[in-house]
């Protein structure tokens, strides 16, 4: 067993007398930004529904530009006075930026960018936004002197952290640095002879590294790339990747900024892509005649660009801004078409004549029928140590790595089997519903329905039923089941129109309007579906069988939105399953035993997930300091991907004596089982975005109302809560003190009892990846640990890993893509296992993300490991799931009502995927 694990984080050390690097801090010129905004990007918000301006279009312009000149590190795309728009590296004598270039990039770059604002108004049926000849000529008063820039030394002082732009650079600064020093990393392994004892080293391949243009922090990219051969002789090429950021710690020495290191590995498409609802990205190796070895890979993206309507016709177009930007300033020949490119991705990335490659397109699942890849996804804890140390070893004068975490032994529930997992505890639901269920199922095909009714007789511990009489025909057929516990009542009949795609009338330009058409009679006629002839006072439940989103044209034709929002607007929580698939063990294929998985998922989802049964930990805390009766309660915002502003704050709390969840929500002011929670939320306004103001002042409430001198764990998630309460800020966080609003702490006597907990997650790097050994060293020997874990540094910092799922990949942590281990490479006839030498480059690979968990605030007399430990302890409390959540049970209720708010593809992340 693992009893250490090493973050793959390294601690800078002070540089006063040498300063880490040093830069040219250019601001975009505030006489161009004013002639901008004055002139030409201007909007007047008409109502609350218009979008709100965010600045400049600058992003072209700032990645065209790092696309395109060597030396420069980062770019702010804001414009605004006072930020660090472009930051040119200035060390080992790097020339000054050619400014008359610099120039001619922002005029094009915003020239492309008007152009694409003016197309994507017409295509939403608004009034183009720019007035291109007014922009015109603005841009032609733009002179190169307006260009101002000062000499900058980025120093890490002792007692001081980094400055915003600073965190932002730093990383850029050692990614040149390793690049210019042609920083190699060497893997090698241990031979081994036949009976399984080590021989001889071995090197198995050399990395070496080039920058990649990138938004968050610097990456570099493994190249020239590696290439596995299968054994028809197809060459599948693939690189390492090595992200860098800067980070730091809460409740922490100022002096302690590190960089967090992230290895993945990137797949290169070799045959034909595509892809009709997402943009795909393709990497430009060669995008103009500036590029050096330091100077990044520019990206670019493509997407389908459908033909006349009604006819079969479209074609692969760039996508962005960047790509037109980069052909109007540099030769055509530097900048492939992007057509080609997707047809033939190989041929741009290895040309038959020799020549350098042009651009590759990242491989990932779901580029077309035609694109597949042997290389597995993933990478290996091997493959983390080998980067990772040699890494350490090539920046040992500026930083060390942290020290390692020590393993706290805690009890966790085990893995339940299928068996005991499809087992609903009849008396928790008869507590949390206590009038009894209906569950109403919507089937397409028989084969599904079922599968359906013999799950839910299974699931409620009745005997699987032979088909009732009726069930094969068209109408609508009920009958109770008897469980001895709570009523049940299940009805069948089949879901018709209900799945199927939605009109959409695409001569409707405004898509509010558009989707309001199109929604509005399938609301309608579900409603109708579902209205009961008589009232009845039992909680609704329906199991509808739908295709997934990739059998609608779009996700305006997709109704699974509409008819759960309908059903919940009577009172009917919903939940989906998809179609059988053809029997058998291929892609595309599915077995019975999957299938009745399939089955078993929605029906726990719908009646454990969401009626938010939970289970306690059977010994909470740890074993020297154990835990009594605690209530754990979780604040969280639900959020837009890729957009801070906020659109409801809520609470979810699990109390000790209960077996069931309770959500309190702005606009009532009582807490409520979960369920119930989640079907007010069709009577509340949920397109309505409350101010930070009004969600700090709706925790504050909930906080005051739940500390009332019991136990209560406050838990939060800093990723979540961040952007609305600066209070949870790692600046900001005070020892012992609660804050959502950082200037009014809330008093000490209006939150007795209550402990708070904060989490964080991999979602922008603020937790590190890591690898885990054994006390008497790593060598050789290198795993994951799932366990919890102790800062030795920190006495309130804790740390998480979850086990391995049952969907995990296969792949060994010990393993590697490139390098040979020891394993078990076959079986006998006897199914003994046989070993030897094996590479495991096909494998995927399975990592736990490392979750972090900060006891801000405690009481005098606790020990701070047992509240970290129950926050452990609770990511194992989900009745309907056998592996561990991601987050501890009540933060992962409150991300599910996600769900009943938005569409899949806008939730917020919560994890970011670690391949």
């Amino acid at each position: 067993m693992y009893d250490r694990l090493q973050r793959m984080s390294l601690i800078l050390q002070p540089t006063e007398s040498q300063p880490l690097g040093t830069y040219r801090a250019y601001e975009f010129p505030q006489s161009w930004a004013r002639e901008l905004h004055r002139r030409v990007f201007r909007r007047d918000r008409q109502n609350d529904e218009e979008e709100e301006w965010h600045g400049l279009p600058l992003w072209a312009v700032t990645t065209g530009i790092s696309a395109l000149l060597p030396h420069v590190l980062v770019g702010d795309s804001s414009g605004r006075q006072g930020k660090v728009w472009l930051a040119w590296n200035h060390q080992d004598g790097s020339p000054l930026p050619d400014t008359d270039l610099i120039v001619e990039l922002v005029r094009s770059g915003l020239a492309v960018a008007a152009q694409a604002k003016n197309e994507k108004a017409r295509l939403r049926g608004r009034p183009e936004p720019v007035d291109l000849a007014e922009l015109a000529t603005v841009l032609v008063g733009f002179k190169a002197t307006d260009l101002c820039s000062d000499l900058r030394h980025l120093h890490v002082a002792k007692d001081d952290v980094l400055r915003d732009t600073e965190y932002r650079i730093l990383p850029n600064l050692v990614a040149t640095r390793l690049v210019a020093d042609d920083w190699q990393v060497e893997h090698s392994g241990w031979e081994f002879d036949s009976d399984g004892t080590r021989t001889q080293r071995k090197t198995y391949g050399t990395s070496r590294w080039r920058r990649v243009v990138s938004t968050d922090g610097a990456e570099l990219i493994s190249w020239p790339p590696y290439v596995y051969e299968s054994e028809n002789g197809t060459a599948y090429p693939w690189s390492y990747t090595l992200r860098l950021t800067a980070q730091n710690h809460a409740l922490d020495l100022p002096s302690d900024n590190l960089l967090h290191a992230r290895v993945g590995i990137r797949r290169w498409a070799r045959s034909n892509v595509w892809d009709g609802k997402r943009a795909i990205t393709a990497y430009l190796f060669t995008p103009s005649p500036w590029a050096n070895t330091t100077s990044p890979f520019g990206q670019a993206r493509m997407k389908w660009q459908p033909g006349p309507k009604g006819k079969k016709e479209g074609k692969m177009v760039w996508d962005d801004v960047l790509a037109d930007t980069l052909a109007r300033v540099t030769s055509r020949r530097y900048l492939p078409e992007a057509p080609e490119l997707a047809a033939d991705p190989y041929a741009c990335f290895k040309p038959a004549d020799g020549t350098p490659p042009l651009a590759g397109v990242p491989f990932r699942d779901g580029l077309g029928k035609h694109a597949k890849h042997s290389v597995g996804k993933g990478v290996s804890a091997r493959d983390r140590w080998q980067i990772f140390r040699q890494l350490a070893a090539a920046l040992t004068d500026i930083a060390k790595p942290e020290e390692p975490l020590r393993r706290i032994p805690v009890p966790v529930r085990p893995r339940p089997s299928a068996d005991q997992l499809l087992h609903i505890n009849r008396p928790a639901l008869a507590r949390a519903v206590p009038n009894g269920i209906a569950v109403e199922i919507l089937w397409d095909t028989t084969v599904m329905r079922d599968e359906l009714i013999t799950t839910l007789h299974e699931a409620l511990g009745a005997a699987a039923p032979h088909p009732p009489q009726g069930l094969g025909t068209n109408s609508r057929h009920e009958y109770v089941l008897e469980t001895g516990d709570i009523p049940v009542t299940i009805g069948t009949q089949p879901v018709g129109e209900i799945a199927a795609p939605l009109q959409v009338d695409n001569t409707i330009k405004n898509r509010k309007d558009r989707v309001r058409k199109a929604t509005a009679p399938r609301r309608d006629h579900t409603i109708e579906r579902l209205r009961l002839p008589e009232p009845s006072n039992r909680q609704r439940f329906a199991l509808i069988e739908m295709p997934d989103a990739d059998a609608y044209q779009g996700a305006e034709h997709d109704p699974k939105q509409t008819v759960k929002a309908a059903a919940a607007s009577m009172g009917v929580l919903a939940q989906n399953i998809t179609p059988p698939k053809p029997t058998g063990p291929l892609p595309g294929q599915e077995t019975a035993a999957t299938r009745r998985q399939r089955a078993a998922k929605s029906v726990m989802d719908l009646l454990v997930r969401q009626t938010g049964l939970l289970t306690h930990p059977s010994e909470a805390g740890t074993k020297t300091r154990p835990l009594g009766d605690v209530t754990t309660v979780g604040l969280w915002v639900v959020r837009r991907n890729k957009d801070s502003r906020a659109l409801l704050p809520l609470a979810v709390s699990h109390a000790p004596d209960e077996p069931f969840a309770r959500i309190r929500l702005p606009h009532a002011k009582a807490w409520m089982p979960f369920h119930q929670g989640l079907l007010s939320l069709t009577d509340f306004d949920i397109e309505r975005r409350l101010p930070h103001q009004r969600i700090r002042e709706f925790f504050t409430e909930v906080t005051e109302e739940i500390s009332d001198g019991s136990d209560i764990a406050l838990l939060t998630l800093a990723q979540n809560l961040r952007s609305s309460c600066p209070g949870v800020t790692n600046s900001k966080l005070a020892a012992d003190s609660l804050a959502f609003d950082a200037d009014n702490p809330i008093p000490a006597e209006r939150r007795k009892g209550l402990r708070h907990i904060r989490l964080r997650t991999n979602v922008r790097d603020e937790t590190s990846q890591h690898y885990s050994f054994t006390e008497g060293g790593e060598e050789g020997d290198v795993g994951v640990g799932s366990h919890f874990w102790m800062d030795p540094h920190r006495p309130r910092h804790f740390f998480s890993t979850a086990k391995k799922p049952a969907t995990a990949g296969s792949g060994s942590p010990k393993g590697s893509r490139l390098e040979a281990h020891w394993g078990c490479t076959a079986k006998d006839k006897e199914k003994n296992k046989i070993y030897g030498m094996k590479h495991d480059t096909l494998a995927d690979v399975w990592n736990p993300q490392l979750l972090e968990l900060l006891v801000a605030c405690h009481a005098e007399d606790d020990d701070p490991a047992a509240w970290a430990a129950l926050v452990h302890q609770q990511r194992y409390e989900a009745a309907h799931f056998s592996d561990p959540l991601a987050l501890p049970a009540v933060l992962h209720l409150a991300h599910t009502v996600s769900e009943h708010i938005l569409p899949h593809y806008l939730v917020e992340p919560i994890t970011e995927y670690d391949g």
